[in-house]
């Protein structure tokens, strides 16, 4: 018994590596910008859940004035010119109010 406890205690200290996302490990096919405020971006990958109102589930949308804005669009280039991927979070209940039939990313990695 006491080798389970102390085999137990081992592997509950081992960091956890997963990462589980609306989207994993996806390449940027296209950047589309449009006007002041509209980001977004077509993905190799299909993004799930999305909100009823995304009726391109490939694509993810941000407000590309914002700070926040300015980061992705910097992370999204980046992964674009050197083939990284891309994993993230979507809003699951509202899309982007500047392409309304994508969902509203809220979170962005990028790994090589």
């Amino acid at each position: 018994m006491k080798r389970f406890k102390i085999g137990t205690l081992f592997f509950a200290c081992l960091p956890i590596t997963s990462y589980s996302a609306d989207f994993n490990d996806c390449k940027v096919i296209e950047i589309i910008t449009a006007g002041a405020n509209n980001g977004h971006v077509l993905l190799d990958c299909t993004i799930e859940p999305v909100p009823v109102c995304a009726v391109a589930p490939k694509y993810f949308g941000f407000d590309k004035s914002t700070d926040e804005g300015k980061q992705y669009m910097s992370v999204v280039l980046t992964a674009f010119a050197s083939g990284a991927t891309l994993s993230g979070y979507v809003n699951d209940t509202s899309c982007s109010p500047y392409q309304g039939n994508v969902a509203l990313l809220e979170h962005l990695r990028m790994k090589k």
